[in-house]
C-alpha cells in the first residue's frame, strides 16, 4: 500500500515525514487473485495520485488522519473487489 511514489511523497511531508517506508509490512493488502495485483495498472496509479494530492493537501496530517484516508480507499467497493480484506499487517 505505500508504494514507492507515496514513500517519497511521505519523506517530504511535515508531520508524517519518516514514519512509513516504500512497502511497508504494517500494510499489506491480499488481492482475491493474481489479476486483481498484477504490475503496476491503472487503479493503483490513480490510487497512489490520489493518496499523494491528499497529502499535499493535508499538510499537517497525523498518522491517524492518513490511515483513515487510507482506509476510506480501501473500503471502497471497488477496491474491495480486489482486495476483499482490506489490509493489515504482513502475515
Amino acid at each position: 500500500m505505500i508504494s514507492r511514489p507515496i514513500a517519497k511523497a511521505l519523506e517530504r511531508h511535515k508531520t508524517l515525514r519518516g514514519l512509513y517506508e516504500p512497502r511497508d509490512k504494517r500494510f499489506v493488502a491480499k488481492a482475491k487473485n493474481k489479476e486483481s495485483h498484477c504490475g503496476y495498472q491503472k487503479w493503483h496509479r490513480d490510487v497512489d495520485l490520489e493518496v499523494m494530492m491528499w497529502l499535499r493537501e493535508h499538510e499537517k496530517a497525523t498518522p491517524e488522519q492518513f490511515m483513515s484516508k487510507l482506509r476510506e480507499i480501501y473500503g471502497r467497493e471497488d477496491t474491495l473487489e480486489r482486495f476483499p480484506n482490506g489490509f493489515g499487517p504482513a502475515t
